[in-house]
C-alpha cells in the first residue's frame, strides 16, 4: 500500500543476462478493471549498487499490458539490481477521494542485448531482439504492487 507521501516501491530484484544491455518489462494492469488508470503514473527504473544504469522510463495503466525497455545502450557495471517504482499522483482530485480505489500492476521481465550491440547471427547468444514478444518477455514471478493512495 503507498500514499502520495510514499517514494518508490521495490517490486523484485532481477539480474540481468551476460553482456546484456537492455531490460525489457511489460506492465498490466489487474485492477481497477476493466477502466484505464486515469489519477497518475509511476517512473519504473532498474537499479544497481552503481544507481540507475539504464535509465528511467514513465508507466502507465494499461489492462492489455504495455512493453517499457529500459537502455542506455551499453551494459551496466553491474548485473545485479532491483525493478524500482515511483509512484505520481497528478490528479489532486483523486487524492481527496473518501475511498480511492487500488491501483494493482503486474511485472514481467527479461533482459537482452540490443540489435547491434552484439555480432547478430544464430549462435549469438541474445545479439538481436528475438523474433516474437513470447521469445523476449518471461514471467520472472515479480510480485504484484498494490498502489493504493489514501487521503492524510
Amino acid at each position: 500500500m503507498l500514499t502520495p507521501s510514499d517514494r518508490e516501491v521495490t517490486v523484485g530484484s532481477f539480474l540481468l543476462g551476460e553482456g546484456h544491455d537492455t531490460l525489457i518489462v511489460r506492465v498490466t494492469q489487474e485492477s481497477p478493471e476493466p477502466e484505464p488508470w486515469s489519477y497518475g503514473f509511476a517512473l519504473l527504473t532498474w537499479q544497481s549498487s552503481y544507481g540507475q544504469e539504464l535509465g528511467t522510463t514513465k508507466i502507465y495503466g494499461s489492462t492489455v499490458g504495455e512493453t517499457y525497455r529500459l537502455t542506455t545502450g551499453l551494459p551496466p557495471l553491474e548485473r545485479t539490481g532491483s525493478i524500482i517504482v515511483r509512484p505520481r499522483a497528478y490528479n489532486r482530485r483523486w487524492i481527496s477521494i473518501d475511498d480511492p480505489p487500488s491501483w494493482t500492476l503486474r511485472f514481467e521481465a527479461t533482459s537482452l542485448k540490443a540489435q547491434g550491440s552484439g555480432g547478430g547471427g544464430d549462435d549469438d547468444d541474445g545479439g538481436g531482439v528475438a523474433g516474437s514478444f513470447t521469445d523476449v518477455l518471461t514471467d520472472v514471478g515479480l510480485e504484484l504492487i498494490r498502489i493504493v493512495f489514501t487521503r492524510s
